[in-house]
């Protein structure tokens, strides 16, 4: 009496169509996956600069003047204040009544175009990352 067998398992054809779709499915959402952390750390970058907009307030209240503002002492110099550094933070174009913001995209943010907050409300994204920021850059809508 012949015993018979059944088979169990997948083919080697099987496998490989699944591991082909596997691939094509990786290859679409990697990317948009990024440009979400990249989006993400933008945002956080540009509520830091905020944050420091408002501690240089409280400053030029309590000194009347912004002159001497330290940013290390006001509210940090990186983005995010813990852990791996996205953007660096800066001020410039100290006065009495003027200061500049800007966040210098760092590591795996790079790339990504500068942003900066001017003590008038002006705000800038440098979009196409080329070190200039245009007229048409005066936003930061993603």
């Amino acid at each position: 009496m012949p015993s018979t067998r059944v088979a169990a398992g997948f083919t080697l054809l099987e496998l490989l169509v699944v591991m082909v779709l596997l691939a094509v499915l990786a290859a679409v959402a990697l990317p948009s996956y990024r440009d979400y952390q990249r989006q993400g750390h933008r945002s956080a970058a540009i509520a830091d600069l905020g944050r420091c907009a408002q501690a240089l307030e409280r400053f030029r209240v309590a000194e009347l003047t912004y002159a001497n503002a330290q940013l290390a002492s006001l509210c940090g110099t990186q983005s995010p204040r813990q852990g791996e550094a996205r953007y660096t933070l800066s001020l410039s174009g100290l006065s009495a009544t003027d200061y500049v913001l800007l966040a210098s995209p760092q590591g795996g943010q790079a790339g990504d175009g500068a942003l900066r907050l001017q003590a008038s409300g002006v705000r800038h994204w440098d979009r196409n990352n080329n070190g200039l920021f245009e007229d048409d850059e005066a936003s930061w809508q993603f």
